[in-house]
């Protein structure tokens, strides 16, 4: 599993469709940008899954704060791809302990 998702993090092409695949799942509305509570959604479920307490409204918008880069209130492909190479670093990780 760790060589797959180092391959992943070193091809761009293969990337970049993880990324989208994430990013259309969240973006709901399709707009191209994923608001506050669609955000907010996701955390809440993933929380969830893990069997952890789900986030607090302000821990929700410190994460949108700091992946928000252009500070237009959304989060853009771009800035989503930040949070997905966060994640995938981290599975990693846990995955070599």
């Amino acid at each position: 599993m760790v060589e797959v998702i180092k391959e992943i993090l070193a091809d761009e092409k293969k990337l970049n469709e993880v990324v989208k695949v994430a990013f259309d799942s969240v973006n709901s509305d399709k707009t191209g940008e994923i608001n506050h509570s669609q955000f907010e959604a996701v955390m809440i479920q993933v929380s969830k899954d893990l069997g952890t307490e789900p986030p607090s409204s302000e821990e929700v918008n410190e994460v949108i704060k700091h992946l928000d880069t252009n500070k237009d209130g959304f989060i853009s492909l771009d800035e989503f791809k930040v949070l997905i190479i966060d994640i995938l670093n981290s599975m990693i990780k846990q995955l070599e302990k």
